[in-house]
């Protein structure tokens, strides 16, 4: 009984730290600005969302501009990565379709990311409740988390260029000054069924907050963002 228990645990673990997604990935690269310029290919995982920059790497896949693909693609948390180096780790599964195409840059271009925003300096996850806290700040430098409430016992690790370049890619897609207007789709916490959350981005000029919200249930514009945040931080004990 004990090797089946734990048989199972290992299971639930392995499996709590990566998924198979498929995605979409367009025919061309763009210039894209992280810590420094440099060129991206764009993804999204359904037909009809918008295009976004994605500034990881691929394991295993080969990229050939002037075709799209769509891939089934492993997303792994890596628990200690290199310096510099993606917590977040990208292997290639299967190429589902490849497909030649013509003279699409124009439709491929991601009109949400056309407009530079606020240079952003920091991003801050904070969910509360009576019996639990999690606060979660990262700049280009460090991923910092704590759940102690007086944020005194802080655990910390570096942030590599390629995990900020995913935040600020991610935040590109986001209209920062208007995330406090966003509203929850779930309201679990009003009635202690789920902790109270925040998202807080701070740039050189403004600090933006958005409404309280479920945790674990953030608003559909700023969902991948928190749940990179979460993975971002998971493997700072």
């Amino acid at each position: 009984m004990k090797t089946i228990m734990l048989i199972f645990s290992t299971f639930f673990f392995l499996s709590s730290c990566q998924e198979t997604k498929k995605v979409y990935i367009a025919d061309h690269l763009i210039d894209c600005q992280g810590v420094a310029p440099q060129k991206c290919m764009l993804y999204k995982e359904n037909s009809s969302d918008e295009w976004s920059y994605f500034y990881d790497q691929i394991d295993g896949f080969k990229y050939e501009e002037g075709f799209s693909y769509q891939l089934e693609v492993l997303v792994k948390k890596v628990d200690k990565p290199l310096a510099d180096a993606s917590a977040i780790q990208y292997t290639l599964v299967k190429v589902l379709s490849k497909e030649k195409q013509n003279n699409t840059i124009a439709r491929h271009t991601p009109n949400k990311i056309s407009k530079p925003q606020e240079n952003i300096i920091t991003v801050e996850y904070q969910a509360a409740s009576r019996g639990s806290f999690l606060n979660i700040k990262i700049d280009k430098k460090l991923i910092q988390k704590t759940k102690d409430r007086n944020l005194q016992n802080i655990s910390s690790k570096q942030c590599s260029k390629e995990d900020w370049n995913t935040i600020v890619g991610l935040l590109k897609d986001v209209s920062i000054k208007t995330i406090s207007e966003l509203e929850a789709p779930t309201e679990k916490r009003l009635f202690d069924g789920a902790p109270h959350s925040i998202l807080k981005i701070t740039s050189d000029k403004n600090t933006f907050t958005s409404n309280s919200f479920d945790h674990g249930h953030p608003p559909s514009e700023i969902k991948q963002l928190v749940k990179t945040i979460l993975s971002l931080s998971e493997s700072i004990e």
